[in-house]
């Protein structure tokens, strides 16, 4: 057999391997996917949609049937940091009216809110009036305005 032909049968010998190669990785990273995918699924929460990136509530209701806090997030929410200063604008996302303070963690019914240089303390579901130009700042948790 001459060595040309041994040479063409151990190059199609290889090809034949990285081909096989290609096609075990393909399965695998495949498999990992729907993997991931069918784990998300069982984290699902009902009443929950997400939309470009951002978990929505259906359900807006501040306080459930039994009285307890119900935390949601839904379109239109502007969600606050602690020590963040945010401004009242009419061109921003915080617009000048009348909002509503909520808990962003369902075990914290009052916290504290600083609003122009005076800090007072807020409940869960109280509302407040921004004009053009007020500072905000929670100053001890993550409060979302709607």
């Amino acid at each position: 057999m001459p060595t040309e032909k041994i040479i063409e049968y151990c190059l199609y010998g290889v090809a034949g391997l990285v081909v096989l190669l290609v096609i075990i990785l393909v399965a695998v990273k495949a498999h990992k996917a729907k993997k991931i995918k069918e784990e998300k699924k069982t984290r699902e929460v009902d009443g929950v949609v997400e939309k470009n990136g951002v978990r929505y509530s259906e359900d807006a209701t501040i306080v459930d049937k039994d009285g307890n806090q119900n935390v949601s997030l839904v379109k239109n929410d502007i969600v606050l940091q602690p020590r963040k200063m945010v401004t009242v604008s009419t061109h921003g996302p915080l617009k000048p009216g009348k909002w509503t303070v909520l808990s962003a963690y369902g075990n914290e019914n009052t916290f504290n809110i600083r609003i122009g240089l005076y800090v007072k303390e807020y409940k869960h579901g109280q509302e407040i009036v921004l004009a053009e130009g007020d500072e905000i700042c929670p100053t001890s948790t993550t409060i979302i305005l709607r």
